[in-house]
């Protein structure tokens, strides 16, 4: 990597006009790996879609330097990320960044690898520290082996290298001062949108077959639970609030979820706006996938379980007793029928 004066810069994710949360936390890392490569440059948040984005300028307050917005009507559709690609990539072709930074989502991971075969650079994916030598190396570690085992990553190319992190990792950014940051426009350049693909439709995911990386709620629940039928009652709550529906590793293991819906370790790690959880007891395997919910909801019939010091609001019930009368007044409340019996 070949960092001399040059800026360090990350990506900037929103959703309905706002920024969303595991930006800031880049805004750390970004600063801390501008400090090893000798403090020059500045770090400098990219911004691409169409429309405004409030609070770019506070952006300031997190640490960056300055904003750089690509607003233009060819980013108006998320799904198109061929043409965000490019729009990256003509941008880091023309300010040569030192590095480019990443919280790690399904569409970030689509972008930074398209990104990086456009610039002929390294895009490395769930990295969980990044560290600078003394010899100005840039060396990343991520897990493999389901989290087991972990790898160190020496990345010795001097163009820009592209990284995402695990946004599990990404620490809780607090404004540190009022120093706002300087927004600057920039041109897409000719991009077309000529391509391979052509978007005829987009449709909104049901909630409840929502990846639960992506999900604003999700409903999880674990052993106390129960399998088979004896879940159905997760699937109903998650109906009831618009969620995703997950699962700890017990619940994966009887394969009464598949994989891709289990919370931990050793399955994946999710930031939603709210997150239930059910029948689990908080063991640092399945924690460490979730503890940076924003609001934590638990219920368990242990009032010592470990999962009570993580909850915003803890519920000390049996999760087959509580939970039909809330769902019953949120389908209430929302004009919904209950599903018939042994159906989810």
């Amino acid at each position: 990597m070949d960092a001399g004066m040059k800026d360090i810069w990350l990506y900037v994710q929103h959703r309905d006009g706002a920024v969303e949360e595991p930006t800031y936390g880049l805004t750390a890392e970004a600063r801390r790996l501008r400090a090893s490569l000798g403090g020059g440059g500045l770090v400098t948040a990219v911004v691409l879609g169409n429309g405004p984005v409030a609070g770019l300028e506070e952006m300031g307050f997190h640490g960056a330097d300055r904003v750089l917005v690509v607003d233009d009507e060819r980013l108006a559709e998320r799904c198109r990320g061929d043409v965000f690609a490019r729009a990256l990539a003509g941008l880091a072709e023309r300010h040569g960044p030192a590095c480019v930074l990443m919280a790690q989502t399904a569409e970030t991971l689509d972008l930074g690898a398209r990104s990086a075969a456009l610039l002929e650079t390294a895009f490395i994916s769930r990295v969980m520290d990044l560290q600078v030598d003394e010899d100005g190396v840039l060396h990343a570690h991520r897990p493999v082996a389901n989290g087991y085992l972990f790898e160190r990553l020496r990345c010795t190319d001097p163009k820009a290298p592209i990284i995402a992190f695990l946004p599990a990792v990404l620490a809780e950014s607090v404004p540190e001062g009022e120093t706002r940051a300087e927004v600057l426009a920039e041109s897409m350049g000719a991009v077309s949108l000529d391509g391979g693909a052509r978007v005829l439709r987009v449709e909104e995911a049901d909630p409840g077959e929502l990846d639960i990386e992506e999900a604003d709620i999700v409903v999880c629940g674990g052993r106390g639970v129960g399998r088979d039928a004896d879940f159905d009652i997760i699937h109903r709550l998650a109906r009831a609030i618009d969620g995703s529906v997950a699962g700890t590793r017990p619940i994966i293991d009887w394969q009464t979820l598949p994989y891709e819906r289990q919370i931990g370790q050793t399955g994946k790690t999710v930031m939603p706006r709210l997150i239930v959880n059910c029948g689990i007891s908080g063991a640092n395997e399945y924690t460490a996938g979730m503890e940076k919910a924003q609001v934590n909801i638990a219920v368990n019939t242990d009032p010592r379980a470990r999962i009570f010091r993580f909850a915003d609001l803890g519920v000390v019930a049996d999760i087959h007793r509580l939970l039909p009368h809330l769902c019953e007044r949120l389908e209430a409340l929302r004009g919904h029928e209950p599903p018939a019996a042994g159906k989810d």
